[in-house]
């Protein structure tokens, strides 16, 4: 059950549990829960003429896999050219994953800031596979091809924490939209594993996103870029913060994790 699967669950308002396949241990990658409820904003409201700008998520809860999920949503703002949505997925009428999306319909402005395109260090056919381990990989990696153009894998005793490398989905069916795009990030592991020593647990808390506008067209075979690095680490939590590119190297989002990191049980 793909990722499309679910969405067009979501489109049409169909009841919806998430399978073991796109499980994180015994809980739902987060990853999709967010895109989903991204989808369910965008179906609710109708938004044809306001791209994403902004999208923070917050993981409130581990999202049970096979069991019922429910979408809400509530305008929180709506102006001449921004509206801002507030969405969540519940399980038991509880919260377990909270998102606040921020739409820009487009305006003339004298000020217009392009960023450099960024070369990666290697090419997708030169890039290394993602290694698998039975024990260790979540079953959602199934999904996806992501191949390492530089920094180290997880648990790795790396000197520091970051992770580069091409990302697309392993059969991909259609462009990237929006949605598809937060469920591929978010497929990479927190920057700061690879400085680990041995296996241990963490989650993401927060995530915040910016989607880069205007930008060029995907075609369906496209891999995206993602680098990322670690900003700071102490006291069981990590900031790190991340870049998302085009093939042709144009920016096309900005990524910022809070994660907690559980090596160290009291």
């Amino acid at each position: 059950m793909n990722f499309e699967y679910y969405q067009d669950l979501v489109k049409q308002d169909l009841p919806l549990s998430i399978d073991s396949s796109w499980g994180q241990g015994r809980n739902a990658f987060g990853g999709l829960t967010s895109a989903l409820v991204l989808t369910h904003i965008e179906q609710q409201t109708g938004l044809t003429d306001a791209d994403l700008r902004t999208i923070n998520i917050h993981f409130c809860g581990a999202v049970i896999l096979e069991q019922p999920c429910q979408f809400t949503h509530r305008v929180l703002s709506k102006g001449k050219s921004v509206i801002q949505v507030e969405g969540q997925l519940l399980q038991d009428d509880q919260v377990k994953t909270q998102v606040v999306a921020c739409f820009g319909a487009k305006r003339q402005s004298s000020i217009q800031i392009i960023p450099a395109p960024k070369s990666p260090a290697k090419s997708v056919a030169d890039a290394t596979k993602f290694p698998r381990n039975p024990k260790l990989t979540p079953q959602f990696a199934q999904y996806f091809d992501m191949r390492f153009t530089n920094g180290s894998p997880p648990f790795s005793s790396a000197s520091e924490g970051v992770i580069g490398g091409w990302m697309r989905f392993k059969e991909p069916t259609e462009v990237l939209n929006d949605s598809a795009m937060l469920v591929l990030i978010d497929a990479w592991p927190p920057a700061v594993l690879p400085m680990l020593t041995s296996h241990a647990p963490a989650s993401t808390i927060t995530w915040n996103l910016e989607f880069i506008q205007p930008r060029d067209a995907l075609k369906i075979q496209d891999y995206l870029h993602y680098e990322c690095k670690t900003v700071q680490a102490d006291m069981g939590y990590a900031h790190t913060e991340a870049t998302i590119c085009h093939p042709n190297g144009q920016l096309l989002a900005l990524s910022r994790q809070l994660v907690g990191v559980y090596d160290k049980r009291s």
